[in-house]
């Protein structure tokens, strides 16, 4: 029993070691010391892949998130609960709260010090790019009987920060495994995703 343990333990550290980041930086441009900067931003979901994600690639599924939307939809109609079928009308607005509440999250972090950003391009200096390549939407299940993160959705792909006069990329950021909290509500699990990310990317400082 007692090698058994040590083994599992064993593994366990093994597996935490070679985890990946959440985020890693590739840049000298240091967006918590950047006061008085301001990037536009803009999150393109337009490539995205949706499926089960597991450290930055699918372990099932990787469709374009559209198909995925519609499947689930019909999943509900399927299911006798069309009154449930909502992922692709509500995905357009959860979009666009997703937008607001990740300019204000980032604001509060990095803000006074740091890079603020906005949606307005013509006050802005720099340009934030976040191109999320896939998204694991989450799940209710996992919310409701798990603890910790589970049920939260994950995302991994690429945010670039370049100069609007010149165009040169000053710092790319790797999203390589982000999660959120879990939630039961399809629209904040994605907001949590966003609150997470801007933690982690604080934290890669």
């Amino acid at each position: 029993m007692k090698k058994l343990f040590f083994s599992l333990t064993c593994l366990l550290i093994a597996g935490s070691m070679f985890a990946l980041d959440p985020v890693t930086l590739d840049g000298k441009f240091n967006i918590k010391k950047a006061k008085g900067t301001v990037a536009a931003f803009d999150i393109d979901w337009s490539k995205t892949q949706c499926g089960s994600i597991d450290d930055g690639v699918f372990v099932s599924g990787g469709m374009p998130i559209k198909q995925w939307l519609e499947l689930q939809d019909q999943r509900k109609i399927d299911e006798g609960k069309p009154e449930d079928a909502n992922f692709v009308k509500d995905w357009e607005a959860i979009k666009e709260e997703g937008n607001k509440y990740f300019k204000e999250e980032w604001n509060d972090e990095f803000g006074k010090k740091g890079m603020k950003i906005t949606r307005n391009e013509s006050e802005a200096q720099y340009r934030l790019r976040i191109e999320v390549e896939g998204l694991d939407y989450g799940n209710i299940a996992g919310s409701m009987f798990g603890w910790g993160n589970a049920g939260g959705a994950i995302m991994f792909g690429n945010a670039y920060l370049t100069d609007i006069n010149t165009g040169e990329e000053v710092l790319k950021i790797k999203i390589n495994h982000v999660q959120g909290a879990g939630h039961f509500s399809d629209r904040f699990r994605i907001l949590l995703l966003l609150h997470q990310l801007v933690d982690e990317i604080e934290d890669a400082y």
